[in-house]
């Protein structure tokens, strides 16, 4: 993921755009303040490309849906951003450390609510 994003002018991989923790939870939330530069930055992102989007847990869609709704104070999906999730949805699955089959499905992007 880091190298095919090198490949796009300004391109960066979503942990660094928007501080996802390594370890996502139910109350997971992104880690940079709303008045910050990284924010006005995301607030002036046309769009938004994920790449390899099956392999990310739902916990982390769904902790960068509600920041980017913060920092754009709109609640549309997004923040009403253009958001486009790219790879292989029948092949790919997140990791989930020592996970059932039952918890390695439900971290799929499929189960997010958005």
């Amino acid at each position: 993921m880091r190298i095919a994003s090198l490949l796009l002018p300004g391109g960066k991989t979503a942990h660094l755009v928007f501080k996802i923790p390594l370890q996502p939870d139910e109350t997971l939330v992104c880690f940079f303040d709303k008045r910050s530069e990284r924010a006005e930055l995301i607030r002036e992102t046309a769009l938004v490309i994920r790449d390899e989007a099956p392999m990310m847990n739902r916990l982390a869609f769904e902790a960068v849906h509600r920041h980017l709704k913060d920092i754009c104070d709109n609640e549309n999906a997004f923040g009403d951003k253009l958001v486009v999730l790219r790879g292989d949805f029948r092949q790919i699955f997140p990791v989930v450390i020592h996970g059932s089959h039952e918890s390695i499905v439900t971290a799929t992007v499929h189960r997010a609510s958005f």
